[in-house]
């Protein structure tokens, strides 16, 4: 541990019960620093150049955009070609029911003469 030499001046300002408390304090951070730095191991496992080098490109990624875009739009395509097909079964279904009832009635007026 290395010693702080706390000039004369402050040490007589802050009395020796404050120098104590600032030592106190120095060496708690001095103690919580060395907590947050990067050990031999924490070195080892970082990344090589070899790891960057399997990294994704700028123009890797510009592709992707690109096929992800062109896979979003085909879906889009289906989207709009299934909400093409309701709303054909909807308007043939909705002729069927007015012939049916078309039919129903002139059926009862048929038996009701």
């Amino acid at each position: 541990m290395s010693v702080i030499a706390i000039p004369r001046v402050l040490r007589e300002r802050l009395g020796e019960d404050g120098v104590d408390a600032l030592l106190t304090v120095f060496g708690d951070v001095s103690l919580s620093t060395r907590t947050d730095l990067a050990t031999k191991s924490d070195v080892k496992d970082m990344a090589t150049k070899s790891d960057i080098k399997d990294m994704a490109t700028k123009s890797d990624l510009k592709d992707m955009a690109t096929a992800l875009r062109q896979e979003m739009a085909t879906k889009d395509g289906v989207k709009a070609e299934i909400e093409s097909a309701k709303s054909e079964l909807l308007k043939w279904s909705f002729i069927f029911w007015v012939s049916q009832i078309g039919i129903l009635i002139a059926a009862l007026r048929f038996f009701v003469k």
